[in-house]
């Protein structure tokens, strides 16, 4: 008997072991596969982020470049103080430009804007310096550097865009992008809100242009810095070369012989053939917290298990189904939560691509409208200039085209300028005390002649003794100015359109009512949206950007108040709006 107990207490020994060890071996199996998933999904996660970091850069350079550009279109017989005020206009309306400069055919720097940037009179072939000026010329193409360093300190890269009339070549616009303003807009913010990963951001070159961690300087090579010391970050360096994009991981070597394991996701940068990469590090320990509360738990499942094999034997198999489907869950539910994140980073880069695909339809729809009133004042210009002594034309009506169509373009740019002032936040509203009466009266006289030409009578209902607001008058004034000429476009002739102002507990309430053909139901939700133009006024002979009802409802909020629309179809536009007294 004795000896039988000791062959069955050896038999449940041996199998308490050997189940001990499937324990362990399975739970290293589990702690590794946890361990790889996590870090697969981690580095997704990055490379999504390192892509918005590189649409972001890409958006910011093209947009320099097509600015750069549009100074250049039609401006081959431009003077220089023409130049001047474009340069004054782009430079206030955008930011990220160092310099905008006029270059004549001689090399002469001749205008430029802001001038403590710009080396007015300076001739770019009295040294030896080279300059892309022939290429640019030669090519007739825009032409981009890789960045450089600047006079007054820090890197910029240089847009070189030649004026040709015809086979002429009239000169060279240069644009100077500042390094540091894309930085600080699209890289800083990520360095600043996560202070374990930095992101560095090289050119072809590996000149550097960005680094999070401070351990290097904008314009130092890290070639050159690294001398062949990290081979594993040097081959990475070799694949962003390339213009690859991917996530590897390598060893950083610091201080006092410490290293430290990194995790790095890169992406191009692609812009007028110039090649850029954009890498986002990160602590490799990242990955353990993320995977820490699982891995927690298979370690406890181990460590339970093997003391339950070694004291109750057979009942581990129980306790070890029911752990492993906790364990399961818990490894589901982490890696749902990775990828929920993913979709999300994946749905923000896709808005991304659709804002830039709406920011090219925008440039090219701003470039046709723009060009329009160009083409017709250089064709009055050119009229007036050519003329027969003998030949009979009406000047004055040739004139009056040419203002018509400069006061048509000066409307679209300062809508465009405007409205980028408002949403960047560059425009505080200075407040004053604030006559409706006057505001009311100032923008009737405004489209009266409109309406008059219309037809459409234009009546207000104001209180004689209305209290003052604090407020911005122009502001004010361009709201009813923009809510009148949005009715003049939809009431035909013989129609009228009323204003009520009237006195509420904290606010001052308008209504401007028309009884023209009102907006289709589709509409009403889209009516205040950037660039939307309805297309089918009753008159079908305006034109603009769509811009005027967005800069109104901008002002009305940036007023502390809301702006909104009522409409049917056949029964008029009314437009209520509020601001406090």
């Amino acid at each position: 008997m004795e000896k039988h107990e000791k062959k069955v207490i050896f038999a449940i020994a041996v199998i308490s072991i050997l189940f001990l060890l499937l324990i362990i071996i399975m739970g290293i199996k589990t702690h590794n596969d946890v361990g790889e998933v996590a870090k697969q999904e981690f580095s997704k996660q990055q490379l999504l982020l390192a892509e918005q970091f590189s649409t972001g850069v890409e958006e910011f350079l093209y947009e320099k470049v097509e600015l750069t550009e549009s100074i250049a279109r039609n401006r081959a017989n431009a003077s220089p103080e023409e130049f001047q005020a474009s340069f004054i206009d782009i430079y206030e309306g955008s930011i990220g430009y160092y310099a905008l400069e006029y270059i004549n055919t001689s090399g002469v720097v001749v205008a430029g804007y802001p001038e403590n940037n710009v080396p007015i009179g300076y001739n770019l072939y009295e040294n030896n310096r080279e300059y892309p000026i022939e290429h640019a010329r030669d090519t007739r193409d825009t032409y981009c550097t890789n960045p450089v360093g600047l006079f007054e300190g820090g890197l910029g890269s240089f847009i070189w865009v030649p004026i040709f009339d015809g086979e002429e070549h009239k000169g060279t616009i240069l644009g100077i992008i500042q390094i540091s303003t894309l930085v600080e807009k699209y890289l800083e913010p990520y360095d600043s809100y996560d202070s374990s990963g930095y992101v560095y951001l090289v050119d072809r070159s590996t000149q550097v242009l960005y680094d999070g961690s401070g351990q290097y300087t904008a314009g130092d090579n890290y070639f050159d810095m690294l001398n062949g010391s990290n081979p594993e970050w040097m081959h990475i360096m070799e694949e962003q070369l390339n213009g690859s994009e991917g996530t590897a991981e390598f060893t950083l070597n610091g201080k006092n012989n410490t290293s430290e394991n990194k995790i790095i996701a890169f992406s191009p940068i692609e812009w007028h053939r110039r090649l850029w990469s954009v890498a986002v590090v990160s602590p490799a320990t990242e990955v353990e917290e993320i995977a820490n509360p699982a891995l927690l738990k298979n370690t406890v499942l181990v460590l339970f298990s093997a003391s339950i094999a070694l004291l109750g034997g057979f009942s581990i198999i129980l306790l070890l189904t029911s752990w492993n489907r906790s364990l399961k869950v818990e490894v589901d539910n982490k890696t749902f939560e990775l990828k929920q994140s993913n979709e999300f980073l994946e749905k923000a880069n896709q808005k991304l691509k659709e804002l830039d695909e709406l920011k090219s339809d925008f440039v090219s729809m701003v470039s046709h409208e723009l060009k329009m009133p160009l083409d017709a004042i250089k064709t009055s210009t050119e009229r007036l200039k050519d003329v027969d002594e003998k030949e009979l034309i009406d000047e004055d009506e040739l004139i009056e085209k040419i203002l018509r169509n400069v006061d048509r373009q000066t409307r679209m740019v300062n809508d465009l300028l405007d409205l980028s002032r408002i949403e960047s936040g560059m425009v505080n509203f200075r407040k004053e005390e604030v006559d409706l009466h006057e505001v009311t009266s100032t923008s009737i006289e405004t489209v009266e002649k409109t309406a008059y030409d219309l037809g459409i009578g234009i009546f207000t209902s104001i209180p004689e003794h209305l209290p003052g607001i604090t407020g911005n008058k122009d502001a004010l004034v361009s709201v009813f100015v923009n809510l009148l000429n949005n009715s003049l476009k939809f009431t035909p002739w013989g129609g009228r359109i009323d204003i009520d102002i009237v006195e509420l507990d904290q606010y001052i309430q308008t209504t401007v009512k028309d009884n023209g053909i009102g907006l289709r139901t589709d509409d009403i939700s889209k009516i205040f949206d950037k660039f939307y133009s309805l297309g089918y006024d009753i008159y079908n002979n305006t034109s603009g950007t769509g811009l005027g009802l967005t800069i109104a409802k901008r002002i009305v909020e940036g007023h502390g108040g809301t702006i909104e629309v009522e409409s049917k179809e056949g029964k008029g536009i009314t437009f209520t709006f509020t601001v406090k007294k």
